[in-house]
């Protein structure tokens, strides 16, 4: 599996371990407040090792987690013990979650576009769906690096993810995590708005912090809306 090397054998990251300000983060992200998680019933598709479930719990939401990685499905389940693996192109649809987050996994499947229908049937009418891709102008830094990455062994990997944070800062994990899925699309604010409105979603909205809209640069594409 693709996905479990990772989560089994590269260093803790502290970006994502279960700690108070993870709730901070999700809710910036998402442009949302405290309140409205209390009581809802969310799905956290492709959980990782359950960072975003966990502040979602937190904040009082029941959560649904899978993960096609039965590495990070084991670590999820610290915390969220019904966790589970799965495929999210095997999704039906079901319409039932108040609230559905899919964070970072969509630019690394074959066909993006698919998979954001397959969870935008998640959600129920007046629910919301939130996603994190990669955004166009972020990516033009990575794509050298991803040329020269297929070529290298397993220690050279280390060494060179250990290089960039050395000149870039970062984690090893979150190197890894850019340069080794086979897939690694990028999308234009726009093009992911189509979608939302081609799945019947209203009240799109791309969240964006207050920094970075004043320094005018991108970031990557946190994208929200409510089901029609």
């Amino acid at each position: 599996m693709e996905f479990d090397y990772q989560w089994e054998n590269l260093p803790d990251d502290p970006n994502l371990t279960f700690v108070g300000r993870r709730m901070t983060e999700l809710l910036r992200h998402t442009g949302l407040r405290p309140v409205f998680f209390r009581g809802k019933h969310c799905l956290d598709v492709g959980c990782g090792t359950g960072r975003w479930t966990w502040a979602m719990l937190e904040l009082g939401a029941k959560v649904d987690s899978f993960d096609i990685s039965a590495k990070a499905v084991g670590a999820c389940r610290r915390i969220n013990p019904g966790a589970y693996i799965f495929d999210l192109m095997k999704l039906e649809p079901s319409e039932k979650y108040d609230f559905v987050l899919c964070w970072g996994v969509l630019h690394h499947l074959a066909s993006p576009a698919d998979g954001f229908e397959r969870i935008a049937a998640q959600v129920k009418r007046g629910g919301l769906l939130h996603i994190m891709v990669y955004h166009e102008d972020t990516q033009r830094f990575y794509v050298a690096h991803r040329k020269v990455w297929p070529s290298l062994t397993e220690k050279q990997k280390f060494d060179y993810c250990k290089k960039l944070i050395s000149e870039y800062g970062g984690t090893i994990h979150g190197w890894w995590d850019a340069l080794n899925p086979q897939y690694n699309w990028s999308f234009r604010p726009d093009e992911v708005k189509k979608w939302f409105r081609s799945a019947g979603f209203v009240d799109v909205v791309l969240v964006r912090r207050l920094v970075d809209i004043l320094l005018r640069r991108s970031r990557n594409i946190n994208m929200r809306g409510q089901k029609g």
